[in-house]
């Protein structure tokens, strides 16, 4: 099978499409995880044309020699990969999913480890994990496991010939798949399993069956190339006919590729639904629409491309730490700044990689003479010593879970009031103040971290929080700054089913709204993401607001709204890089719902926490930037009921 330049061309444009979205600001190309599927079905229709190139050429398959060919070409910079992320979990904290997910990726199942794992929301304002990428190398690693035994098993006992079992095996696969992938709700086990993503895959290899790899460049030669007097195509068609041909429908499904990669995002549906196979057959046209000459073939096959495409397998790997790596608080650059460095990093050490290990490991004279089944053996004691290398280094206990103390004057809706729980007669529950505590996660931790401080014999506090839900009518999903979809808890249905369970049939002095820190990420309306400096979203959430403090008007004495504080640098996972201008924007919003209330106070974080504006707060919020530290949140608590009582 020749070198086909245009190949490379095709993997340097889907690696180059996830180093964008990942080194670069979540909107430049929020499709770009899309170039993992063609990823998958390149390499599906190119394992399965160097399949049956060896069956038709040499009469039968050799396993062991296609699977140490596998390990010479991709144990080597995994492995690289997987101790340089080791090491790198001994110098910075990384989320305690580090562990499995390496040893995962070593076992190549990296994919159902994230299915398996599930992670709570605190998990979100940690620094991500180095290791969460390998996912992707695992379906395709146990695609390379599995295909070449059952292409050995049909070449040896079909009588329909490997090429049928390709084509009706892979529309098998693709189609199981895509209808498994439409009927299951879970978007964590259609993203990440093998059962749904492994369509992308068969899509490559049915196509193969009819028009292999390879096959392209031979068939435009015999039909169109050189002396074209006894060809009976060429008499009947002119030989630039096919050429255009190609070339519309290499170009078409290129622009479809490209559209595709700009419009879509992790919410959009038809990603989860079973339209990624939709998308592997605008893949596979490309991929076959390249081995034909033309423009197309030319326009793949420049330089930067190729040179991208041929380290893209390195690129993938080392990409990934390096963006964990080269971010706030460690790094403080803007986005194009910021993405020239990671880019940078990233393209040198896979350039690196691909010249000093990858290449001298596989094409080493050494080796030539060892046998398929030793350089096997070798690959996979290398993966297992590796492996023994993260068990040690790693530390997988991950940060303990908060000791909540206990907190005598909080009360959750369905329990008795404070004032019934105080010691002795002193105090009767009329002479008690309630107040009413609604909102996200930085009113709930503060409440769990600091809730213990407050004394039941001055305030009755009514816990009417919820982690990871600001109560927003709708639930919207948010995007966070590295581009995946916040998907929101079970229990966040919206504020008119939730407030009434927390405030119905129970007196109320003070009703305390906190919101609005989960406002500064993009928001999903009719279908759309939109930022909070949008005029979309600015009325869509003033108006919420609005509402919500009408409702609580109506059944408390008095209403507070507190106004939500600008991020600190270390909340770069979470939020956008530009949080600090959407936090106007937010508290703006909410100023102008508050003043459209008659008799709303506004309380404004920013007076405790940052008096001096954004970026010279108080050293409140050094785990995430976002939440205040447990140390701090007794008195930012206290300092909030007071004034709310005041």
């Amino acid at each position: 099978m020749g070198h086909q330049p245009a190949l490379d061309g095709i993997r340097g444009l889907a690696v180059l499409a996830v180093l964008v979205l990942h080194a670069g600001a979540p909107s430049w190309l929020p499709g770009g995880f899309l170039g993992v599927s063609l990823f998958f079905t390149l390499s599906g229709h190119l394992i399965a044309s160097l399949v049956l190139a060896e069956v038709e050429h040499r009469g039968g398959l050799g396993l062991s020699g296609f699977w140490a060919r596998r390990v010479r070409r991709l144990v080597p910079a995994l492995i690289i990969t997987v101790i340089g992320v080791a090491t790198l979990s001994r110098l910075m904290e990384l989320p305690a999913s580090t562990r499995s997910e390496l040893l995962g990726g070593l076992g190549y199942v990296a994919n159902w480890v994230q299915i398996s794992g599930g992670e709570s929301y605190a998990a979100l304002f940690e620094s991500p994990s180095a290791a969460t990428h390998l996912w992707s190398l695992a379906i395709e690693e146990q695609f390379y496991l599995v295909f070449p035994f059952a292409a050995w098993l049909v070449a040896r006992r079909s009588r329909f010939g490997l090429r049928s079992g390709l084509v009706v095996g892979g529309l098998v696969v693709a189609v199981v798949g895509s209808l498994a992938a439409a009927a299951i709700e879970d978007q964590v086990f259609t993203y990440y399993s093998t059962l749904t993503r492994v369509p992308e895959i068969a899509v490559g290899v049915a196509v193969a069956g009819i028009w292999p790899m390879g096959r392209a460049r031979t068939w435009w030669d015999e039909r169109f190339g050189g002396d074209r007097t006894h060809s009976p195509v060429a008499k009947r068609h002119p030989p630039w006919l096919p050429v255009i041909v190609a070339n519309v429908v290499g170009i078409a499904a290129l622009v479809t590729t490209l559209v595709a990669w700009r419009t879509t995002d992790l919410s959009t549906g038809w990603v989860y639904g079973g339209g990624l196979v939709v998308l592997a057959i605008v893949s596979v046209a490309l991929v076959v629409a390249a081995g034909a000459p033309g423009l197309l073939s030319r326009g793949l096959s420049v330089a930067p491309l190729r040179g991208l495409g041929a380290i893209s397998y390195g690129l993938y790997l080392y990409h990934w730490p390096v963006v964990v790596v080269a971010s706030p608080p460690r790094v403080d650059l803007r986005p194009v700044p910021l993405f020239v460095l990671r880019a940078g990093l990233s393209v040198g050490l896979a350039m690196l990689s691909f010249r000093f290990v990858e290449q001298p490991i596989r094409h080493a004279r050494w080796e030539r003479g060892a046998s398929p089944a030793k350089v096997i053996t070798v690959g996979l004691v290398s993966l297992a010593l590796t492996g023994l290398v993260v068990i040690g280094v790693v530390d997988g206990a991950g940060t303990p879970e908060p000791v909540v103390r206990p907190a005598p004057a909080v009360v959750r809706p369905g329990t008795p009031d404070a004032g019934d729980l105080a010691n002795g007669d002193e105090v009767s529950p009329s002479d008690v103040p309630t107040v009413v505590l609604l909102g996200d996660s930085l009113p709930n931790w503060l409440i769990r971290d600091g809730g213990w401080a407050l004394d039941p014999a001055e305030v009755s506090l009514i816990d009417g929080t919820n982690e990871g839900c600001d109560g927003a009518e709708g639930a919207p999903v948010g995007r966070a700054g590295t581009g995946v979809v916040v998907t929101l808890p079970d229990s966040c249905t919206g504020w008119r089913s939730m407030y009434p369970q927390v405030l119905d049939g129970r007196p109320v002095d003070v009703a305390v709204l906190a919101i609005g820190a989960g406002a500064v990420l993009d928001r999903q309306l009719d279908g759309e993401f939109v930022g909070p400096c949008q005029a979309e979203a600015q009325d869509w959430y003033g108006t919420d607001v609005v509402q919500r403090l009408e409702f609580l008007s109506a059944r408390s004495d008095r209403v507070v709204l507190l106004l939500p504080v600008w991020g600190e640098e270390g909340s770069g996972w979470v939020y956008p890089s530009d949080h600090l201008a959407r936090m106007d924007c937010v508290r703006a919003t909410m100023l102008r719902s508050a003043r459209s209330v008659p008799g709303v106070d506004v309380l404004d974080l920013a007076e405790e926490i940052c008096p001096d504006g954004p970026g010279m707060c108080q050293p409140v919020r050094k785990n995430d930037g976002v939440h205040i530290d447990s140390d701090s949140a007794a008195e930012v608590l206290g300092w909030i009921i007071d004034l709310a009582v005041g």
